[in-house]
Parts: C-alpha cells; structure tokens; sequence
C-alpha cells in the first residue's frame, strides 16, 4: 500500500476591531490556513483535497467598569475539493466563548457561555455559568450549571454519551504554601447507555490534594468515588522529589475502574469488554541535570490490564549549545508486553523504539531532523519495523512572518511506503487598543 500526500498551508490573520470595544484592551490571534493535497492509496480512487480552515481567537479585557473581560476562541472548514475529513464538506466548532467578571472581593470570579470547568476531579465542558470565590479560614468555594456541550454522536448510536444537563462544585481549603486539600463533586442528568439504552444519572465525587512536607518534594493527586456503581472510579497522584542539586526522581500511580469511571457505558460494550475490567500503570523516573549543556532521563513504567501486563522502560540524552538555539537528542525504549496485552491476532505487542533529532533555531533561519524506528519482535502484516524520517527547513522573514517546509519519509505495516511534503507560511498578529500591532 502506498500513500503520498503534498500539502501546502498559507496562514493570514486578519480582523477589524469593532467600535465599542476601542476603550478595551483586546488581543486578537486569526489565522486561515488553506491546504492543498492528494490522496494516492491503492484500492481507492485518487482524490484532490482542498480544505481551508479558519482559527479566531479574541480577548477583551478591562470593558465596562474595568472588571469585566470577553474571551472566545474557534474554528470552522470548508472542503474546496474532494472530503477530507469523513463525508462532511463543511465543520466548525466554537471551542470557548464566554463573558468574566471579576469582583475586588474575595478573589470572587463570575463566568458565564461556553466554558471549560476544572475543578478537582471535575473535568467537563457546558454552556452555563461558574463562579469562584475565597473564604475566610483559608477556604475556598466553586460552583457551576448548564448544558452539556455534546460532541459527535458514537457510530451506530443517536448519541454522544452524554446527559443534558450538568452542575457540581468544590471546596477546598489552602494552608499557606504547603497544602490545599479539596472535595468536589459533579451531576448529570438522564445520561444514555449504550448497552441498555436507557437513560440514567451520572454522580462523581471525590478528593483531591496537593502538599509540600519538605522543601524538595511535592505530592499532587485525586480520587474520585462513583455512587452509581459504588466503586472507586479513579486514582492518579504524582509525587516529586528534588535528591540533591539537578537529580530529581518522579514516581507516579494512575488507576481507572473502567464502568465507573467512564459511565454511563458509553466507550466500551459489555460484549467486547468486562464491565468490571480496571486499568493502572506505574513509573519511576530520573532525570539528571549533568550540567547546563547536558541531561540524561531514566524512566521504567508497568501497565496492567485485566487481559494483560506490559513494561516500558529505557532513556534519553538531551543536549543543547548556544543559548539553546541549537537542541538535539537521542533515545532508546523498549516495551515488553505479556501475553494477551496486544489487542488483535498478534501474539505479543513488544517492541524497541529508537529516536534521534536534531534542531537549530536562529533569528534567521530554523532547521529540525527526527529520525524515529520501532522494532518489532513479532511481525505486524509481515513488515518487522516501522520508521519514519522527518526533515524541516523554515525562515524567519519577520519576527510575525515565517516560511517553512518539511519532508517525511518512511515505512510501516499501514502503509508500505509513505512520503509526505509540507510547506507552511504563517502570519501571526495581536492588537491592542489603538489596533496597533504589539
């Protein structure tokens, strides 16, 4: 199989500053981006693509009494020719778009549109309002509501997974700059199943802290509970410890109870996966600051799986000359996977990765090489290896205006041969009040 695809982007920002914003500071990133390209694989029809695509971002900040800010990010494609993504000549999604206001009090924050709420193990996306406030005693309060975002709906189902409405919360309490321990908590409303296909409440409550016992170590983590299914639906804590001067080790545990976590049931079937099935992993590593010049990384990580265990371990060697403006590095992994962790006919999923790059970076020009292989101890489609080659060349006409390409070729058992040709011009621009650029 083969599969050669040239793209070409060219990046312009444009955008005019409506009148009664002129008193704000805003800041403004547009940029369209038009890509031409062909698709050659063999057993399918060749194919032009021409998508263009347009990214807008904006805030305002300072409007009315001075505490009130507007911020909004988006993007929107068209296809000229041909479909490059699924069957849909035409997408676009507005990512965040919402209205801050921010009293003197407190620390209070008021939000309200489209907006991302992260809020202990609270991670969701609505269209609705949160506020944050502090309290005294070193408390702190969250609360947010609204509708749920909804994304593209599952193959084969009229529904994305998700309920219609959605609120929840935190409260936490900060002890100086050594502690803050939180609880927080999340509900939604008349969620669908995929496995019974009816509707059902989502709750997920949990805890979550950071703390600093020593000067050189620093614990962050979460855990959060599912009334549902009254399991733990999740662990993940990251702990870091600062050895001597430059070493530092990091370990980390993550553990996910599947039908907990992830209900209601909307990513796995019953019939393909057990409900009850839980995945963790964990790692050590060490990364060892030899000099300014110079670091080395060790790192060893072991995942277990209902239907199978697999470790990762090996390292990397970083090196950097002239302020940085030149970086390069070269690394070695291997995965040792057990019995049933590959997914599909292979018997094992064990495999030796190497990498090696390099990059230059002036106010003139920037330059990049990355060289990537994976070893194979089985053979996937009869090929042993799977690697790819990568070279960028760019030029800086302006500090705002650059000119770059990059050329890639390389082998694997999706596509025998794969070439791949790039060439971008980009354009980036920020206003402030007076429109200027800054």
């Amino acid at each position: 199989m083969k599969k050669t695809c040239c793209t070409i982007l060219c990046a312009a920002s444009l955008f005019t500053l409506p009148t009664g914003v002129m008193a704000a500071d805003v800041t403004v990133d547009s940029r369209t981006i038009l890509g031409i390209g062909q698709s050659d694989i063999e057993g399918a029809k060749k194919e032009t693509l021409l998508p263009a695509t347009q990214f807008l971002g904006l805030t305002a900040a300072k409007l009315g009494d001075g505490n009130l800010s507007l911020h909004f990010y988006g993007w929107g494609r068209a296809d000229l020719a041909g479909n490059s993504y699924n069957d849909d000549k035409t997408a676009g999604n507005l990512t965040y778009g919402y209205l801050q206001y921010r009293l003197k009090q407190a620390n209070t924050t008021i939000r309200a549109g489209r907006l991302f709420i992260h809020e202990g193990v609270v991670n969701e996306h609505i269209d609705g309002i949160s506020s944050r406030t502090d309290l005294p005693l070193g408390l702190g309060l969250s609360a947010f509501g609204g509708a749920t975002v909804h994304a593209t709906n599952i193959v084969g189902e009229n529904s994305d997974g998700r309920g219609d409405v959605v609120s929840g919360g935190r409260v936490n309490y900060r002890y100086k700059g050594l502690l803050e321990v939180g609880l927080s908590g999340v509900f939604e409303s008349a969620a669908p199943t995929l496995v019974t296909h009816v509707t059902r409440d989502y709750r997920r409550v949990g805890g979550d802290v950071w703390i600093t016992p020593l000067q050189k170590v620093d614990i962050i983590g979460h855990s959060s509970y599912n009334p549902e299914t009254k399991q733990f639906a999740e662990h993940s804590y990251l702990l870091n410890i600062k050895l001597v001067p430059r070493l530092v080790l990091t370990g980390e545990f993550n553990q996910q109870h599947d039908q907990s976590y992830i209900y209601p049931w909307t990513s796995f079937s019953a019939a393909v996966l057990n409900p009850n099935d839980k995945s963790s992993s964990a790692g050590l590593s060490l990364l060892h600051e030899v000099n300014k010049n110079l670091e080395v990384v060790a790192d060893y990580k072991k995942y277990t799986r209902e239907f199978g265990t697999a470790s990762r371990f090996g390292g990397e060697v970083r090196v950097n000359y002239k302020d940085n403006s030149i970086r390069g590095g070269i690394g070695y992994h291997y995965l040792n996977a057990g019995q049933g962790f590959a997914v599909g006919a292979n018997p094992t999923a064990s495999y030796h990765e190497l990498r090696c790059y390099v990059m230059r970076d002036t106010k003139g020009y920037f330059a990049a090489i990355d060289v990537l292989g994976d070893f194979f101890k089985n053979s996937i489609y009869e090929e042993s290896r799977a690697w790819e080659a990568t070279t960028s060349l760019g030029y800086h006409i302006s500090p705002a205006l650059a000119f770059s390409g990059d050329l890639s070729y390389g082998r694997n058992p999706q596509f025998i041969e794969e070439a791949k040709a790039l060439l971008r011009l980009t354009y980036n621009m920020t206003h402030k009040v007076t429109g200027g650029k800054k």
